[in-house]
């Protein structure tokens, strides 16, 4: 009778312990539920962080710089409009649909940049479909979409 005491005591106390481990390891691998959400995606390669969205709308040149200069995400307020050379740069015909690296959500294939040519007065814009960039007459055109761009702190 004595061994079966100590056995069920030895067994008790073995799934104690198991049990207080189970629920120790899970609490370690989760999110705590008052984490930021997070701010973007950070392109290895540069060190830039990318909006993970879009504005969602179509704007002219002067509309999307205003948008990324006024945005508020994260904690930080140093967005700004890429230029024409770093929006080429997470552009990638394997990635998907989208062509953009990072599982970045596009709303549009056409993107602004701050890139501009002082003579013509024309702003540079990429597209994302064919990766090609494209001029256009900043004030005129509101058919691509504003996505921001800051250096991460390394």
């Amino acid at each position: 009778m004595r061994i079966i005491m100590i056995f069920t005591k030895s067994a008790t106390l073995f799934l104690l312990v198991l049990a207080i481990s189970v629920v120790l390891t899970r609490a370690q691998n989760q999110t705590p539920a008052n984490a930021p959400p997070p701010v973007g995606w950070t392109d290895p390669a540069t060190g830039m962080t990318w909006t993970t969205e879009d504005n969602g709308s179509d704007v002219n040149w002067n509309q999307a710089i205003t948008y990324c200069a006024n945005l508020r995400l994260g904690g930080y307020s140093d967005w700004r409009l890429p230029t024409i050379d770093e929006l080429q740069g997470i552009y990638d015909v394997n990635a998907g649909n989208q062509h953009v690296k990072g599982n970045l959500k596009l709303s549009s294939k056409y993107f602004w940049s701050s890139s501009q040519s002082p003579a013509s007065g024309k702003a540079w814009f990429f597209f994302f479909s064919n990766g090609k960039r494209y001029s256009f007459r900043s004030s005129d055109s509101k058919l691509d979409r504003a996505l921001c761009v800051r250096r991460s702190v390394q």
